[in-house]
């Protein structure tokens, strides 16, 4: 009978290398969530100071519109520089229309605001874009 605990170290040095194996491949998993949820929420809040730098673009837009300039001073183009949204590059486009109801003219304005930072094509460029139509009619 005292041979019959021999044949039990083999299966213990297994079950401890199976279990650092398992701990290991748990933390590793842990690690990379970790990594990929701090990720996405720098992209989502990116994403959502670009859509406030393109908000801030159209109000310029729909301004300049309504001011009496019409198309004429588009594309806009700036960059924000202070506060957090610094470094977005703001660029607005305008196309006008010439509508006629009932012998009253006036223009409708389609404006478009996009607004980006990073390099196209990279892991860090966030873009976001407006839309927006207005009308100068009396």
């Amino acid at each position: 009978m005292s041979g019959s605990g021999h044949g039990n170290r083999g299966f213990t040095l297994i079950t401890a290398m199976f279990l650092i194996v398992v701990v290991g491949l748990i933390a590793a998993f842990m690690v990379t969530i970790g990594a990929t949820t701090r990720q996405i929420s720098t992209f989502s809040i990116l994403g959502a100071r670009a859509w406030f730098a393109a908000g801030s673009g159209m109000e310029r837009a729909v301004q300049a519109v309504l001011a009496g300039g019409g198309c004429g001073g588009f594309p806009q183009s700036f960059n924000l520089s202070g506060g957090a949204l610094g470094g977005y590059a703001v660029q607005s486009t305008c196309l006008a229309t010439t509508v006629d109801e009932a012998g009253t003219v006036y223009n409708v304005y389609t404006l478009a605001t996009t607004a980006e930072i990073g390099t196209p094509g990279t892991a860090d460029y966030v873009s976001r874009v407006l839309t927006a139509t207005v009308a100068d009619a009396p």
